[in-house]
């Protein structure tokens, strides 16, 4: 018994060890040092700031770098969370970081034509909290959008930034990494910045950075954690894009093949992500940790923002925050004030601060600065069906494939296999419908019931109906989601109560337009057309029509399991019980021609002076797509702007 005793006890031992040393090794990955953190708002408090940019997500980051380049512009980056810890740069755990504490975790009011399907009719509205924003719990898919989505914007009162004007900094991240600088002499760039990396690339050379990057030694591939400082501004920051190969991935593979089986009006692409070697790449890395180290910008994380401060002649002068007693303090700015807050919180710190519909305003006794009736006002957002198609072909992300050790070995040795992508293998659209619908396909055949659930909030029966083989770990498959790239249906975003970082209303009326519910039901033709294919039916592709106690009145028959051709009773059925948010809010600060829009041409808030709004909310009308990365491309042009009228 005392043999016994004695290897339990070695057992549990080695087990705490191990323990031990994982949780160290994740908390040290998770580490991240920025030498312009402020730890004491004491230390700035009586200091003022050329820029306050007041947000860190996607277009925050972006302007922090470009606003900070002129060593003669100080900046002030202003975000509500801190880092986001090393599970975010892990591609296919993107979704994990839903529902914690670096997700705002907003839900919309209970949803009146769509949602049925969901807990008390309310969807989840992930917004990342921390530095980089919900780019870093994005599925990173990049998207440039395409010529007539800006032109729209024209047409809706946004002149100057139309495709021409957006086009070049659109292209900027498909093209080249070009050096900005050329090292002092007897520097070795490639030696400056991770050690000894051998022939790396200008895009594997970043300034700070606590994170694994994978690169190639003259041995064999191998992870490597970087600590050292690069030279400042070598290489213009900028995306990292990552195409699917088709050559690598059977699903990308056939999808493709699907445009060219299909008339020339069906446009089917392999997809693009901004990952960089299997790591997540966003314009927290790409700008923000670029930026790190400049004496001129000070980023203060953990702080909300509660206010902009106005003078008599309605002049933004400043943002008022509370430190860690809860006490205010006011932070001054020499020439602007930039909401970077994203489409949720932009208006409503817009109307904390006075700026809003006067109505509103006066119901939570908000003084008013300015009377702007659509702050707040047209909200949009994509909407996404998802349809469960089996395939009988090893090509797929499944449960037991992400549980394999092989997979962590291959993550960690070369950055590659199913844990370095979020799974979405294309993007397609109808030329015939407009541009309006399209398809993306995700490729993961088995999905965690529990998992899903708790970032879908769909319950238990509708889940169970659309995903009918969720019990099985290795089921190989795809989900095609199905959604109306230009929805009309427009929502809006209320203020609850007078705190900054309480829950707003939000209502998005989800498919309360007519035109929604027909464009997606074009986009849900599309994806049967293409299980249908000649490319996927070699793959064995079924499509498993969600077989609802709601619609049963309208189908799924039996016939329509042969055709794939269910009628459309059903097909608006299924889509009022379970389309799911596509994570795409914008509008609601948009911009205009006239003076009851609450932006103008500049990005101005209009009624005035020395504030603008840079991020999702000022765009007027969707792009066809995800969003992510024109939004990084409209704060290029905003900085550009910014920084020809000096104010």
């Amino acid at each position: 018994m005392g043999v016994l005793r004695n290897l339990i006890l070695a057992l549990v031992t080695l087990l705490g060890i191990a323990l031990l040393f994982v949780t160290v090794t994740w908390k040290w990955l998770s580490y991240e040092l920025i030498p312009n953190r402020v730890y004491d708002i004491g230390q700035i408090q009586n200091m003022s700031f050329d820029y306050i940019v007041v947000g860190a997500g996607t277009a925050g980051c972006v302007l922090a770098n470009r606003l900070s380049a002129d060593a003669n512009h100080s900046v002030l980056l202003i975000e509500a969370g801190d880092v986001f810890g090393a599970a975010s740069i892990v591609p296919l755990f993107s979704t994990a970081m839903q529902q914690t504490e670096v997700d705002w975790a907003f839900r919309t009011t209970p949803q009146k034509h769509s949602s049925h399907g969901l807990i008390n009719n309310q969807q989840f509205l992930p917004r990342g909290r921390g530095l980089g924003g919900s780019g870093q719990i994005n599925y990173m898919l990049h998207f440039t959008g395409i010529e007539q989505d800006f032109d729209r914007w024209q047409q809706l009162g946004a002149p100057d930034w139309g495709y021409a004007q957006l086009k070049p900094y659109l292209e900027k991240h498909e093209q080249e990494h070009q050096p900005k600088s050329v090292p002092p002499e007897g520097v070795d760039l490639l030696d400056v910045g991770c050690g000894t990396a051998g022939s790396r690339k200008d895009d594997e050379i970043f300034e700070q950075n606590q994170y694994p990057t994978f690169i190639q030694s003259d041995k064999s591939p191998q992870l490597e954690f970087c600590s050292k400082t690069s030279p400042p501004t070598t290489v213009e920051p900028k995306l990292h894009v990552t195409p699917v190969r088709t050559d690598e991935n059977l699903l990308a593979k056939a999808f493709t093949d699907v445009g060219l089986e299909l008339s020339s009006e069906y446009r089917f692409e392999a997809a693009k992500y901004t990952i960089r070697k299997g790591v997540r790449w966003s314009s927290y890395h790409a700008y923000l940790r670029q930026a790190f180290g400049r004496p001129n910008l000070y980023i203060l994380t953990n702080t909300v923002s509660q206010k902009i401060l106005f003078d008599d002649r309605k002049r933004a002068t400043g943002v008022r925050i509370s430190d860690e007693d809860e006490n205010p303090v006011e932070l001054k700015a020499n020439k602007e004030i930039i909401l970077s807050a994203g489409a949720i919180q932009t208006p409503q710190l817009l109307k904390l601060s006075g700026v809003g519909p006067a109505l509103e305003l006066r119901r939570h006794r908000i003084p008013l600065v300015h009377d702007s009736p659509n702050v707040g006002q047209n909200y949009f957002d994509h909407l996404n069906l998802p349809l469960f198609v089996s395939i009988n072909t090893s090509a797929s992300v499944t449960l037991t494939k992400v549980l394999d050790i092989r997979s962590l070995k291959s993550y960690l040795r070369d950055g590659k296999g199913v844990l370095s992508t979020t799974a979405v293998a294309g993007i397609g659209s109808n030329a015939r419908s407009g541009g309006h619908s399209g398809i993306i396909l995700f490729g993961m055949g088995s999905v965690d019931e529990q998992a899903l659930r708790h970032v879908s909030n769909m319950d238990e029966s509708t889940f169970r109906a659309f995903f009918p083989l969720h019990h099985n770990t290795s089921q190989e498959g795809f989900l095609m989601l199905n959604t109306c790239h230009h929805p009309k249906s427009r929502g809006a975003v209320y203020l609850r109560d007078l705190k900054a970082n309480s829950s707003p209303f939000i209502n998005p009326n989800y498919l309360k337009d007519r035109f929604d519910i027909d464009c997606m039901i074009k986009a849900i033709r599309t994806a049967a057309k293409t299980v249908n294919s000649v490319a996927f039916q070699k793959l064995g592709a079924k499509l498993h029509w969600p077989m609802l106690k709601r619609c049963a009145n309208f189908g799924p028959y039996e016939e329509d399991f042969k055709t794939n051709r269910p009628s459309e009773r059903y097909l608006e059925c299924i889509l009022r019980i379970s389309a799911l948010t596509g994570h795409h809010p914008g509008g609601t600060a948009a911009i205009g021609a006239n003076s009851d829009a609450p932006i103008d041409n500049e990005l101005r808030v209009n009624g005035v002076c020395g504030l603008r709004v840079v991020d999702g909310s000022v765009f007027p009308a969707p792009v066809s797509g995800t969003p992510n990365s024109v939004i990084v491309a409209v704060a290029e042009r905003a900085a550009d702007v910014i920084l020809r009228d000096k104010v």
